[in-house]
């Protein structure tokens, strides 16, 4: 991060960034900024890389009606590195479509149990059609034996 780089450079009195002169900026207090926010952004996209790489959020959704219950994998991090919540079909109220009020809204789909609380559904493409994912909530409802919210 150039911004590390800066405040270490004025620290050291040495030049970390080739292409400009910081050994004259004061540590106290543009260096010592410099180097905060630098630490700051440097362990954010250490964060990020992390969340990548380990595919936090991914998983997989499991509907069945022979046992009559509905399983819900991810992948965490840590020492819940795998997630696994298990609802009885019966809990299920509704399937909930919500989109939020903005120029290029894709609606989320949610599971709602009957204790009110409301589940994200993952998307399987990117960037799907609005079209395609009322048709998914729609035979999702159908096939739970729900009724669709929020169309």
């Amino acid at each position: 991060s150039p911004f590390f780089l800066s405040g270490l450079s004025s620290y050291f009195k040495v030049n970390f960034i080739p292409f400009s002169d910081l050994t004259g900026l004061f540590f106290l207090p543009q260096g010592i900024t410099l180097l905060f926010y630098g630490t700051v952004a440097v362990c954010i996209s250490i964060f990020i890389w992390v969340t990548i790489i380990l595919d936090v959020g991914s998983g997989i959704n499991t509907y069945d009606k022979n046992k009559g219950e509905v399983i819900i994998f991810r992948k965490g991090i840590g020492r819940t590195r795998e997630l696994k919540y298990v609802y009885p079909i019966t809990n299920v109220e509704s399937i909930r479509l919500r989109s939020t009020e903005s120029f290029n809204s894709i609606p989320s789909v949610f599971l709602c149990l009957k204790d009110k609380r409301e589940i994200p559904l993952t998307q399987l493409k990117p960037n799907p059609a609005i079209k395609e994912i009322e048709e998914r909530a729609a035979n999702l409802a159908k096939f739970l034996n729900v009724y669709l919210d929020g169309m």
